[in-house]
């Protein structure tokens, strides 16, 4: 395959996006999760947290920022593995990229638009 054919396979392609949405959620699943766990699964049941400094912190905009970027990057990243592990497991769906990245859209609109709207 020549330089062109590969750069022309490039740029028809839907992956570099996907790929894109499924590596930040990988990397904010890795970096972020463990903190939040920490905050909901200890800090606020022992009291070291007050839930109404969370509730607070949600209606600000780095807090709605911080729900954006918590919620959809994983969706994307977990639907970007369930249609490629369905693929492996040669389960080939005939709309299998539409149905996976459509949801993940859908979702991705949703919540912005409850997000935005607290």
């Amino acid at each position: 395959m020549s330089k062109q054919d590969v750069i022309n396979k490039a740029v028809k392609s839907n992956e570099p996006p996907a790929w894109l949405l499924f590596s930040a959620g990988g990397s904010v699943s890795a970096f972020f999760f463990p903190v939040v766990i920490l905050i909901f699964a200890l800090l606020l049941p022992f009291g070291i947290v007050d839930a109404q400094t969370i509730v607070a912190f949600a209606h600000t905009w780095i807090g709605k920022l911080a729900i954006l970027v918590l919620t959809i990057f994983p969706m994307w990243a977990g639907m970007h593995r369930v249609h490629h592990g369905l693929h492996d497991l040669k389960v080939h769906l005939p709309a299998g990229g539409v149905i996976f990245y459509g949801l993940s859209a859908l979702y991705t609109v949703v919540v912005a638009y409850l997000t935005l709207s607290l």
